[in-house]
């Protein structure tokens, strides 16, 4: 029996009925100290990263970088910094969107990461069940889970460059957590959370910070996550 179907809303993504590729994130987060990056990232990386996500200004009158922010107010980007603090106040700069990085980024980050792994064509992404889409919805009667202790997920399968395809209506959404079947790093965002953390080499890591389109700083397995939002 054929474990895999296409997805009418995804080209190039196939719906996965064996969950068995994600048992080694399961294993992981189930046994991670809750809320640091360990809990969302399994701590078997030798570098770790916080990826900045765009913030959106009232009125749809701008999308703006944590780097443009921090340059605006002269203050520094770091693994501490915390977006209230980052604004200050200043109702125009907007907020992230809770949920994941936007199709921009997501296509950067699918972009570099790809250069470090030997499976850039076949990669797993985890997209969260209770997105209430039509296009999720009519999966609700699928058994099969990827299951982490707060959250359970259709597995879907494909190339890497296929990261920032969702349905339409979520374009600013990314998978709950993709990685390459190697196993070379793994990107993680919670759908109640405004921030992505990466695990992978350090290689990789320096890559996505050094990218000067990405706003990345590096942090530690057991860096507290998420320091302020809401």
């Amino acid at each position: 029996m054929d474990t895999e179907e296409p997805v009418k809303w995804a080209p190039g993504l196939r719906l996965s009925a064996d969950t068995g590729p994600a048992a080694w994130i399961e294993t992981a987060l189930a046994a991670a100290r809750p809320g640091t990056v360990a809990a969302m990232v399994p701590t078997v990386f030798a570098a770790y990263a916080r990826v900045l996500p765009p913030t959106y200004a009232p009125d749809d009158e701008g999308r703006f970088r944590w780097s443009e922010i921090a340059a605006g107010r002269g203050v520094a980007l770091t693994a501490e910094t915390r977006f209230d603090d980052l604004v200050a106040g200043d109702g125009r700069w907007g907020r992230p969107s809770d949920g994941g990085l936007d199709a921009r980024e997501t296509t950067l980050l699918a972009t570099v990461l790809s250069d470090f792994t030997d499976a850039s064509d076949e990669a797993f992404f985890c997209l969260w069940e209770g997105l209430g889409l039509e296009e999720t919805e009519a999966l609700k009667d699928r058994a099969t889970r990827v299951r982490t202790p707060h959250r359970a997920y259709h597995l879907l399968t494909g190339p890497v460059s296929a990261a920032a395809v969702l349905p339409g209506s979520v374009e600013w959404r990314c998978a709950g957590l993709w990685w390459p079947a190697d196993r070379a790093w793994l990107v993680a965002t919670d759908i109640d959370g405004y921030l992505t953390y990466v695990g992978g080499s350090s290689e990789a890591i320096r890559a996505l910070r050094t990218h000067p389109a990405l706003d990345v700083v590096g942090v530690e397995s057991a860096t507290p996550l998420d320091p302020s939002y809401g």
